[in-house]
């Protein structure tokens, strides 16, 4: 459902010819998007043949039908993955519950000729060992070059293997925190912090914005420094997001760990606005 409204805002947005690289979890999904224009569709077994998977599934045993214990580090699997076999030349990486309201063609033109693109949390200072991270997973851009596909290896290779002497400081939440060894890896000039070009929000982030006309507005200290910053939106994560048509409402976390976020100015419209979507 929520990779659905992903391609359908795509769609939307997009000005020029895509491609829609989708690992589908299960036979149903992978059935629905192998109709789909502009969609390749992977299934599990593909990346299940991948060198370090067989480590990556015995250091997070899963129960009979449930993918959760490994699932989160498909990320960097199926990124690889795909750089590394088909051939092409960069890869946005976007959650299933993102959802974009501009043309994501910005991120590429904002990555510019950096080998790697990432978004922060915002909220969270860089130098805070907070187990989640700066960086967000939502979305991540690597471009096939030597830097690009070094930082990509590296992080497949971490989320994998729990014995590494980076696991007891960056392995606290899944795969995130391991971004900031990036620029370690191969410097802070390689990599672009897509924030200050790309308006972007989340519900761990919304108590710091209001969301008006298309526009995304911070107290600045969450994106320049600077008193009031005003970007236009171009995508939104939609974390933890819940569904129940049945009822024609939709909860926005699991168990309220998102606050009262909805008050905030144009918050409550912009979960009504991608409940109407889904």
């Amino acid at each position: 459902m929520f990779g659905l409204t992903l391609y359908e805002s795509l769609c939307k947005h997009c000005t020029e010819s895509f491609t829609l690289h989708y690992l589908a979890l299960d036979d149903k999904v992978e059935k629905i998007f192998s109709n789909l224009p502009n969609v390749i569709v992977y299934d599990l077994k593909t990346i299940e043949k991948q060198p370090l998977f067989d480590l990556l599934k015995a250091n997070n045993p899963s129960k009979p039908g449930d993918l959760s214990p490994f699932h989160w580090a498909l990320a960097s699997f199926f990124t690889y993955y795909l750089l590394n076999n088909m051939d092409l030349p960069d890869c946005l990486y976007c959650d299933t519950d993102i959802f974009f309201y501009r043309n994501p063609d910005e991120i590429f033109r904002s990555v510019n000729d950096h080998s790697v693109g990432l978004v922060t949390h915002k909220h969270i200072p860089k130098n805070d060992n907070v187990s989640v991270g700066y960086f967000n997973v939502g979305i991540i851009y690597f471009k096939n070059d030597q830097d690009g596909m070094a930082c990509l290896k590296f992080w497949r290779n971490v989320v994998a293997d729990q014995n590494t002497p980076f696991f007891q400081v960056y392995g606290k939440c899944g795969d995130q925190a391991y971004l900031q060894i990036f620029e370690y890896i191969v410097g802070q000039n390689s990599i672009k912090i897509l924030d200050l070009d790309i308006g972007h929000g989340a519900p761990w982030n919304f108590p710091h914005c209001e969301i008006v006309d298309g526009n995304i507005t911070w107290n600045g200290q969450f994106v320049t420094g600077e008193e009031i910053v005003t970007q236009p939106l171009v995508f939104n994560h939609f974390s933890h997001f819940r569904t129940d048509f049945e009822n024609n409402s939709y909860k926005i976390d699991f168990n309220g760990e998102w606050g009262n976020i909805l008050p905030n100015p144009g918050i409550a419209e912009t979960y009504d606005n991608y409940f109407a979507a889904c």
